[in-house]
This record gives structure tokens, C-alpha cells and sequence, in this order.
């Protein structure tokens, strides 16, 4: 069962009963998240209450777990203590879902506290588990699926079961003998025996068993001949009326069943149409259908949906209109201000939870962090300032006395990026400048900035800290020089052009582009480098049809958002401030004005708030980065033409026009590092690279006709193995290594197929030549080989289970219209994908059956959306997502679970901005590179995308905030009664 499959022997000082001895109401505690194993915990509880149970006992064991053992009880947590304090062992299932619970957080400190650490189990069920030996501790940087609390706590490397497969099993009971294993593993230290012994004696009442129930059998056998001698006649009279019984169920069982499919696909096409102006319902009517018609159409359509609309939840809570966002540098923690006089912390990680602030006796207006996220700092209408400590935001409490001294309503707070000066606006038209050095005890700083006629409305300092902007409702923007806070003076004369009242001011990231938003309904952008002389940009960035109330710039400087009353939420391109462009649709939500939006730290997530004065409002979060967050590598002279990651997956190769090949560190994949020089060859541009299986050798295919192998043990020092592999077919258009690792398949433009026998990659020998190719894939058994043809179009299949000796298998594959420019295979063998390519290509990808080789046939209808050539396709490791790359610029992720009607993932990932030549999934499939023309290389991050496969009504629940109404499931579904399909 592998290293960590089996528990540690207890210490002597525990073999025996614990203190609570044999009086122990519960041999064992399951403390588990009902998210991740609502279906693992009862069948593990099932299993030690019947492994090596007596006949005549009603269980085994008596296992606590929360759903089954408690009775309703106001008291939930005394419950459970209760029941932690008389169970003997602490079973902990172990998930990403179970160490993110507040309760499995609990329970397992309150066991740490009180029990002994050996009497503590875990068993795995999703997620990792990594033991750093070096500081003697989990490693937290790897590890997922164990809580916090457990730091420090183990002096040695835990064992602990590993049940992981278990999630994919259909049968999780003690008739599947793998999972009966596992409950043997947990039920040996419960029972203080050895697990041999405990298998020995469940074999022995398992024999026990047997015996009194054939004992009982043979004497109702004789009662039932009796019994059944005078109803033969009654069952033969009962058959035929029940036969007559079973069609007519059936036929409504079959009409049942066609009527939930017709309303779920009306429920489908509805979610279309409403996707871009109303995500929130859209997306409800996509759970509603999954719920009447479970199965792949309904669940790719709300997967689909949830990756292409930017909409990620929606936070409520406030009884009115929230007037501020905030978010704190962990990039999880959100602060919003409202008019209910409240300041609501929210945790936006999965799942969302709030903590509210109360001081503020009038509406909340504005809320900003320090730096560090140890101090937040909100403004009313109350005419103070009010300071917090939210080092732990859920249990934030007040510093210090209240800051007064405007005359009136406080409009806005900033802090100086130092975190030591906070800056308010107010109605009586100051800025004022106070010291919070000490949050405890914060201090004015000079006189009150004067200069606006009216209300100053907003405050944002410069990233230097060193200059500051104020807006107010005299249409101006005015800077100040905060170099001395004690003495802040003014810079250049007012920003005017504004129309009307500015209400927002946002400073660019590198703090020389400012931008002003106006209830003239315009975003203004200022060249602030001089801050003595700032001077406008490009023309007023119009769109919204009402006023701009609130501007905010991304980290990377790049877009800025404008949230406005007409109720949008714009993104703006300024990569160009001069020249400012719209990004894709406004974001809309249906919520009545928007007043407000922050970036998170990562750029990835916008918050907006938005609703009416006097209703209750609404915080939204939207994803402004698409599916995946891109990571560039940039090194190579021109473009990059293929990529393929090592088999351990820290490795990725890229190859370029420049003649070379680069090597990449990928085990952080946000943070990859060249290693070592690159591989030159003196061959011309490298079309194709690959890893041999044990990932020490690689293979690159030149333009020049060769193929050079480079030992890649280390790699950031890789060496040549042998000389090239010369022939006469020209550019080595693709590769690909057999799984054994001996043989290497290379295509090239003459169409021809050659195989080397590497065995000895210092001295390969040509197998054959045979063969027609622009691309070449092998099965993942190694027997069968597809190539791509060029002018024909089509695929060929070969028998290579003879490497020296290929023979053609079946009729070649023909379909697409032109080229064939790449070929992959599913992990499985029985699907392979094909891309149709340039010179009268159809720009489809095609997938065919491959299960007998002999006759493959095609699968479903070609996926088309690329509107150009389509250069390169390859599966995830669990064949459930197929990647394609095109030279129209994007790739596009395909969803195969059901490969008879692939459906697509989700918005094309766009962010090359030239022809994309080649894909590759890193082993463990939450990493995706591309490789383009221009010039880069790009990681994309599919892990949310994996997680919410897994849990997709889990996740869109959380997105949507629970399911349709009972006012809008009326109007939306007919002929079923109602069912909150998200609290079920």
C-alpha cells in the first residue's frame, strides 16, 4: 500500500485503553468537511461500525460522526465537545476542503488540547500531505489538505492512510476489498489489535455468520416450500397484471424523463441568452437544470458558463447601499462600508464568510488598509474617522479614539504606502492629514489642506508616498507634496476639465498616470511624472450613460476599472494612457447604481458595489482575468515553435527559430527560472522537442533535417549524447518517444515517419523510414502510432508493437479538408485528437475512436471556434480536457469527458499576440503551456478550473449565492414543484 498507507503501532504507554477506559462512549470521532466527503465519512463510519462485528451485536464499534449521531440540539458546539471528550481515537479526513473548515479547525485543536497526539489518525482523502525532513514539519508549502493547527505539533513524519482513489469509486462499502483494506487499516488501533489479527478474527465472524444463517435458512426453507406451494396459483393470476403494471411505468417513466430533458435544455438556452446581462440568473438557471437533468450536456453548459462570464459571487449582507471596497495585501480579506452604518469584513476565499464592524452611528463611506493589513481605517457620515485592529479580520476591534475635527460628513481615508500617514477628505471641503505611527493613539498632522470650494470627495496617495490627490465637488483635482506630512503644500495649479462634481482619483502603480472620475460621466487621465506640471491624456474615456463614481488601476497599471451609476462596471486598456481603449463588455449585475470597485492584489479579482439608497445592497466579485492567469518566459530571439514539459513536471523544454532550446524551472509555476545556457545545435530553427519517459533525455528536431538528443540529469548543465541523427526528410516538424523509452518517432516535411531505436542514446540505429507525417503520437501502451499527413489530410495509423517492422493499421482517417498538422492521444488509448492545418485547412479539431485500430471511426461533430489554422492539440492527464492551439492567436480548452460530444471550456485563453504553435499539460494537469510567435512562452493556471469540474454545483452555488427563488423558479420552470436546488 505504498509509505504512508499504514498507521504508526501506538507507543506502549497507550496500547491499552486511554484514561476513559472501557466506559468510552465512542471508540472513535470522524471529523471531516461535509463539502469534500459528505459521501467518504458515512461509509468509513459504516465500515468500522460492521469490520469484525459479531452476529448478534448491532455494531462493532461505536463511531461518532456529526450528521448521525447528534439530535437536534441548540448547543452544536457543546455537542460535539461532549462527544470529542468520550471518544478514544480522532479520525481526521484530510482534504484541501477539510483544512480550509472552521469547525475541522476546531475540533482538531480541542482534541490537541485534551487527548493524546497518538490517539490522532488522519486519512487522506484529497489533496497532498509533504513531511519536511530538514525542519522536522509538514512542509506548508506543498502541503493542502492538513489545518494550520497542526504546525509544530509532530515531532516525526506521521503515517497516515491514503484513500485518494476512493473519490472515484462507485463502491465505498466493505464489499470492495480495497476499500475494506483501508477500513481494516483505521479499525486495528481502535480495536488495540494487530491488523492481521483483526482480518483473522472478521474472517472468523464472517464464518460465524455464515453458519447461524444457513442454520436459520434450512429451517424456513421448509416453512417457505409450504408457504410458497399455496401462492403459486395467486402468482401466476398476479404476473400478468403486473407485467401490464411494469410497461406502463416504464412508458411514464420514459415520458417523465423526456419532459425534465426538454426543460433543462429550455433552461440551458435561457442561461445563454441572459449570460452577459444578468450572470447571477443565468447561472442559476444552469444549476436548475443540472438538477432536473443531471448528466455531461447540463453540467458542461454551467461549467461552461461559469468559466466564460467574469461574474464570481456575490456578497450581501448590507441592509443599504455600500459605498466602499477595500481590499486588505492578502488578497482574501475584503472590506466594504455602507450606509447602514456598518463596515463588513469579508473572507473571498472559498467559501465566503463576513465579520461586521459597528461604531459608525451614521453611513459608512470610505475604508482603506495599511499596508501590511494590520489597520483598516473607515469614514462617515457620523463626521469620523475610526480606526481598527484587523491583524485577525475575523475579530477586528477598535483603536484608539475617534478622529474628529472635520466639519461634517468624512468622504474618504487613504493611507501613505508607509502605512504611518492616513489622509481624510470631508464636507467642509479639507483634506486633513493625521499620524498613526501609533494606531492607538493617532495625531493630526499640520493644518488642514485647504484650496477646494466645496466637499473634497476623495484622497489617494502617489505609490511614492510622497504626493498626494485630492477631488472634489468643485469639479477639480488637486495634488499636494506630502514629502513633509507635517507641512504638506500645494503642487501646480488644479486639474480642471470635469464638468461637474470629481467623486474618485486613482493613482496608476507607477505613480506618473492619475485618473479622476466625474459625475460629467467621464474618466479623465493626467500625466503626473511632474506633479508640478501634470497635464491630461488623450481624450476623456466616455461609455458609461450616467456619472463615473469610482476609478481604479489593476497592480500591473495596465487596466483600469470605472464603476458608474448607469449600473456598469467598465475595464479600460491603458497600456497606452494617451490612448486608452475599452476591454471587452461592461460588467452588469442588475443591482442599480455602482458606487465603487478595488482590485484585489493578484489583478485577477474586481469587487464592485453597487445597489439603491435605502435597499439593501450588494458587493460583487468578478474575475478580470479570464480562465487562467498567464505567466510569460521570455528569453528566446524570435518565436517559440514547440514546448513539452519533463515527466516530473519541473521541466519544461521550449524550442525557437533561434536555434536553440531553452530549459525552464517550473516547480513554482508562477515564478519559472531558466536553467542553465540554451541548447544549441547548429541545425537552424528547433521545430520539435521532446523528454524521453525517464526525463533524462531530450530529444530536438531541426530544421536541417537532424535530430540532436541532450542528457538532461542535470539540467542546468544538459550535454549531448552522441552525434545527430541525420536523414533526408528535411525539417523534424515533431517527435514523440515510445512509453518504453527505447524508440523515438520523428516527422518531417518530406512525409515520411523514421524510428530510432535510443536504447543507447549515445549510439542510436535507425529502425525505418517508412511512414507519411507531419506529426507523430504514440498510444500510451506503445503499440500503435499515429502520423499526420500533409496534402492529403488524413491520419494513419501503424502497428509498432514491432518498432523494426511497422505496419499500417486499417484505412487512413480522412475528414479534414488540407493539411493535418498535429495528432494526441486520450491517457487511455481510445481517443485521438487531430488538427486541421494551413493551405486550404478546415481550422477544426477532429476526434476519432481508436479502441480497435484496425477500424477507427470518428467522434461527434469536428469542434470548430478557431478562426485560423489549428497548430497543436494535446490532452490533460485525466483526458477530460483537450487543449488546442491556433494561429489565429488563442487556445482554446475543450471539454472530453464525453468524447462522442465534446463542448468547449469556457472563453478562448488569449494573451499571445501572434500565431500559437504548440500546447503542453504538466503531469499533474494544473499547468498548461503554450508557445507562440511572439516570442514567449505562457503558463496558464487551470487548478480553479480542475477544482470546480470536480465540484461544480458546490462551486457555482457559491458564485451564485444559492438558487433560484420561489417567485423565480415560477417563472422559469413549469410542471415541478420547487426546489432550492443549491440547499440540497
Amino acid at each position: 500500500m505504498g509509505k504512508h498507507m499504514k498507521f504508526r503501532s501506538l507507543p506502549k504507554s497507550t496500547e491499552g485503553r486511554s484514561a476513559v477506559g472501557a466506559t468510552d462512549a465512542y471508540a472513535a470521532f470522524i471529523s471531516y468537511s461535509h463539502a469534500a466527503d459528505g459521501k467518504l465519512a458515512p461509509a468509513l463510519q459504516t465500515g468500522l461500525h460492521g469490520f469484525a462485528r459479531p452476529w448478534f451485536r448491532l455494531r462493532a464499534l461505536r463511531v461518532f460522526r456529526d450528521q448521525a449521531s447528534l439530535s437536534a440540539n441548540p448547543g452544536l458546539w457543546t455537542s460535539i465537545q461532549q462527544a470529542l471528550g468520550s471518544s478514544e481515537f480522532f479520525v481526521l479526513l484530510a482534504s484541501p476542503e477539510a483544512a480550509r473548515s472552521p469547525w475541522v479547525g476546531r475540533e482538531v485543536a480541542f482534541w490537541l488540547e485534551h487527548k493524546s497526539l497518538a490517539t490522532f489518525l488522519i486519512v487522506l482523502t484529497d489533496g497532498k500531505v509533504v513531511w519536511n525532513y530538514v525542519d522536522g514539519d509538514f512542509d506548508w508549502t506543498r502541503t493542502t489538505a492538513l489545518p494550520p493547527s497542526l504546525h509544530d505539533v509532530f515531532s516525526e513524519d506521521p503515517r497516515y492512510i491514503d484513500v485518494r482513489w476512493a473519490r472515484a469509486e462507485e463502491d465505498v462499502s466493505l464489499h470492495n476489498p480495497r476499500f475494506r483494506n483501508a477500513v481494516a487499516d483505521v479499525a486495528a488501533p481502535l480495536h488495540h489489535r494487530p491488523k492481521d489479527e483483526l482480518i483473522g478474527e472478521d474472517v472468523r465472524q464472517h464464518r460465524r455468520t455464515i453458519r447461524w444463517v444457513r442454520s436459520a435458512v434450512a429451517t424456513l426453507t421448509i416453512l417457505l416450500i409450504l408457504a410458497l406451494t399455496a401462492t403459486v396459483v395467486a402468482v401466476d393470476r398476479q404476473q400478468a397484471a403486473q407485467e401490464q403494471q411494469r410497461i406502463a411505468e416504464e412508458q411514464q417513466r420514459v415520458a417523465e424523463e423526456q419532459a425534465r430533458t426538454a426543460i433543462a435544455r429550455q433552461l440551458q438556452a435561457q442561461a445563454e441568452l441572459r449570460l452577459d446581462q444578468d450572470p447571477r440568473t443565468a447561472l442559476r438557471l444552469n444549476e436548475v437544470a443540472v438538477h432536473i437533468h443531471p448528466g455531461q450536456e447540463t453540467r458542461s453548459a454551467l461549467i461552461n458558463n461559469v468559466l466564460t462570464t467574469p461574474y464570481r459571487g456575490i456578497l450581501t449582507g448590507h441592509t443599504d447601499l455600500p459605498s466602499a471596497v477595500a481590499f486588505a495585501p492578502d488578497g482574501h480579506t475584503l472590506a466594504s462600508a455602507s450606509l447602514d452604518g456598518t463596515v463588513r469584513l469579508w473572507n473571498t476565499s472559498y467559501p465566503t464568510t463576513s465579520t461586521e464592524l459597528t461604531g459608525h452611528y451614521y453611513g459608512a463611506l470610505s475604508v482603506a488598509f495599511t499596508s501590511d493589513g494590520h489597520t483598516l481605517a473607515s469614514a462617515g457620515y457620523d463626521d469620523t474617522v475610526r480606526l481598527w485592529n484587523s491583524s485577525d479580520p475575523t475579530n477586528p476591534t477598535p483603536l484608539g479614539a475617534w478622529l474628529t475635527g472635520h466639519g461634517g460628513a468624512v468622504w474618504s481615508v487613504a493611507f501613505a504606502p508607509d502605512g504611518h500617514t492616513l489622509a481624510s477628505t470631508g464636507e467642509d471641503g479639507t483634506v486633513r492629514l493625521w499620524n498613526t505611527s501609533d494606531p492607538t493613539n493617532p495625531t493630526p498632522l499640520g493644518a488642514p489642506l485647504t484650496g477646494h470650494d466645496d466637499t473634497a470627495t476623495a484622497v489617494a496617495f502617489a505609490p511614492d508616498g510622497h504626493t498626494l490627490a485630492s477631488a472634489g465637488e468643485d469639479g477639480t483635482v488637486r495634488l499636494w507634496n506630502t514629502s513633509d506630512p507635517t507641512n504638506p503644500t500645494p503642487l501646480g495649479s488644479p486639474l480642471t476639465g470635469h464638468t461637474d462634481s470629481v467623486r474618485s482619483v486613482a493613482f496608476a502603480p507607477d505613480g506618473h498616470t492619475l485618473a479622476s472620475a466625474g459625475y460629467d460621466g467621464t474618466v479623465r487621465l493626467w500625466n503626473t511624472s511632474d506633479p508640478t506640471n501634470p497635464i491630461p491624456l488623450g481624450s476623456p474615456l466616455t461609455g458609461h450613460t450616467d456619472s463615473v463614481r469610482s476609478v481604479a488601476f489593476a497592480p500591473d497599471g495596465h487596466t483600469l476599472a470605472s464603476a458608474g451609476y448607469d449600473g456598469t462596471v467598465r475595464l479600460w486598456n491603458t497600456s497606452d494612457p494617451t490612448n486608452p481603449t475599452p476591454l471587452g463588455a461592461p460588467l452588469t449585475g442588475r443591482d442599480g447604481l455602482v458606487v465603487a470597485v478595488a482590485f484585489a492584489p493578484n489583478g485577477q479579482t474586481l469587487a464592485s458595489a453597487s445597489g439603491l439608497p435605502g435597499a439593501a445592497g450588494t458587493v460583487r466579485l468578478w474575475n478580470t482575468s479570464g480562465p487562467a492567469a498567464p505567466t510569460r518566459l521570455t528569453g528566446h530571439d524570435g518565436p517559440v515553435i514547440a514546448v513539452t514539459f519533463a515527466p516530473d513536471g519541473h521541466t519544461l523544454a521550449s524550442a525557437g527559430e533561434d536555434d536553440t532550446v531553452r530549459l525552464w524551472n517550473t516547480s513554482d509555476p508562477t515564478n519559472p527560472t531558466l536553467l542553465g545556457a540554451p541548447l544549441t545545435g547548429d541545425g537552424g530553427a528547433v521545430w520539435s522537442v521532446a523528454f524521453a519517459p525517464d526525463g533524462h533525455t531530450l530529444a530536438a528536431g531541426h530544421e536541417d533535417g537532424t535530430v540532436r538528443l541532450w542528457n538532461t540529469s542535470n539540467p542546468t548543465n544538459p550535454t549531448p549524447l552522441g552525434a545527430p541523427l541525420t536523414s533526408d526528410g528535411g525539417t523534424v516538424w515533431s517527435m514523440a518517444f515510445a512509453p518504453a523509452g527505447h524508440t523515438l518517432a520523428a516527422g518531417g516535411n518530406d512525409g515520411t515517419v523514421r524510428l530510432w531505436n535510443i536504447s543507447d542514446p549515445t549510439n542510436p540505429t535507425p529502425l525505418t523510414g517508412d511512414g507519411t507525417a507531419a506529426a507523430v503520437a504514440f498510444t500510451p501502451d506503445g503499440h500503435t502510432l499515429a502520423s499526420a499527413g500533409l496534402e492529403n489530410g488524413t491520419v494513419r495509423l501503424w502497428n509498432t508493437s514491432d518498432p523494426s517492422n511497422p505496419t499500417p493499421l486499417g484505412a487512413p482517417l480522412s475528414g479534414h479538408d488540407g493539411f493535418v498538422m498535429a495528432v494526441a492521444f486520450a491517457p487511455d488509448g481510445h481517443t485521438l485528437a487531430s488538427a486541421g492545418g494551413p493551405v486550404g485547412g478546415d481550422d477544426t479539431v477532429r476526434l476519432w475512436n481508436t479502441s480497435d485500430p484496425t477500424n477507427p471511426t470518428p467522434l461527434g461533430s469536428p469542434l470548430t471556434g478557431h478562426t485560423n489554422s489549428v497548430r497543436s492539440v494535446a490532452f490533460a492527464p485525466d483526458g477530460h480536457i483537450l487543449a488546442s492551439a491556433g494561429e489565429d492567436g488563442t487556445v482554446r480548452l475543450w471539454n472530453t469527458s464525453d468524447p462522442t460530444n465534446p463542448t468547449p471550456l469556457g472563453s478562448p485563453l488569449t494573451g499571445h499576440t501572434d500565431w500559437v504553435r504548440s500546447v503542453a499539460f504538466a503531469p499533474d494537469g494544473h499547468t498548461l503551456a503554450s508557445a507562440g510567435d511572439d516570442g514567449t512562452v505562457q503558463l496558464w493556471n487551470l487548478t480553479d478550473l480542475i477544482e470546480f469540474r470536480a465540484h461544480d454545483m458546490e462551486r457555482a452555488c457559491a458564485i451564485t449565492g444559492g438558487g433560484l427563488s420561489r417567485d423565480e423558479w415560477g417563472s422559469y420552470v413549469s410542471g415541478l414543484d420547487y426546489v432550492d436546488v443549491c440547499d440540497t
